[in-house]
Order: C-alpha cells, then structure tokens, then sequence
C-alpha cells in the first residue's frame, strides 16, 4: 500500500450477533468470520487523510456499537446516512428480509467525517434502490454515490469483490 492515503473509507464490518440463527444459511457466522465490538475498534485502518469521509454499514440491532466504532476510529457521528431499499430482481417490489420486529427491507450506511473533507456533489440522495445480492454483498449503485459524493483516493475494508479505482481489504475479496 505504500503511503497512500485515503480520502474515503468504506466497511460493513463483519458484525458477531449474540443469537444463534437456525439453518445452514442463515446468519453472518455461517458465511464469514465476524469481530467483536472490541476488536471492531481497534481493528488496524489504513492510512487516512485529516480531512475524509466514513461510510459505515451497521446493522439496527447494533445502532450504537456502530457510533462506537466510528468514534474509535476518530470520526464525528454521523449527520447522514445512506439508506439501501432492497428489491426483489426485477425491482418491482422490497425484498423482505428477517428481523425481530417488522421484516427488513432495507440497510443503513452511516456518514461520517473527520475533519473537513470536500463534498464533491449536494445531489447525493439519501436513498437508493437495488436489488439484493449474495450475502452482505453491496451493490454498485452504492458505490457510485460515495463516488459521486467524494473524491478518492478510496479504500473499503471488508470487502467482498475487487472494484476499479479502488484498494479493497477483506478475507472474502474476489475479483
């Protein structure tokens, strides 16, 4: 990696949930190796610039574990979020997911800073719609906003596939 350093900073942090879940499939253990609230802050970052922009995935069970971490990591809590309606393939309609009180359809990215980064565009939505991928996966409309709102250099920790233009960190990274 040498001494870049970078202005943005994506992670869906491999959450570890208190309860197990039934079924070969279901929940974020069976898929990958999930950290602590402890690990997950002090988990090593890579070099950042004073001035940058986190874009934190969290979970609504773990709403303040997530301001947790941002803050271990040095940034602010957040003034906005990115909000992720999942669809169906087609997108036609939400793709429902599980949950404890109503189902889910849809998944927060947190937005924070440090510092005084620039924002490169103020017709960023809040949300957006796209289909649901494989497990924990992101979609690439996500990545164009955080492109569209910020300027690179641009890293993602616990990434799932390699993407152009990107340093992607993540013991599930593909290309």
């Amino acid at each position: 990696m040498g001494r870049r350093r970078f202005r943005v900073l994506v992670a869906d942090p491999p959450w570890r949930f208190g309860d197990p879940l039934p079924g070969p499939k279901r929940g974020a253990a069976k898929h990958y190796e999930c950290l602590t609230l402890p690990q997950l802050c002090t988990f090593p970052l890579p070099p950042l610039v004073a001035d940058c922009w986190l874009f934190l995935w969290r979970v609504g069970s773990m709403q303040l574990e997530a301001l947790a971490v941002a803050q271990a990591w040095g940034f602010r809590p957040p003034t906005s979020e990115i909000v992720w309606v999942k669809t169906v393939k087609d997108g036609s309609r939400p793709r429902l997911g599980m949950g404890r009180t109503v189902r889910n359809a849809h998944e927060v990215c947190l937005v924070c800073r440090r510092g005084r980064p620039e924002r490169r565009s103020a017709s960023v939505p809040s949300v957006f719609h796209a289909p649901r991928g494989e497990h924990s996966a992101k979609p690439e409309a996500f990545f164009g906003l955080v492109e569209q709102l910020a300027r690179g250099p641009y890293v993602e920790l616990f990434a799932r596939r390699a993407r152009p233009g990107w340093t992607c960190f993540g013991k599930e990274l593909r290309s």
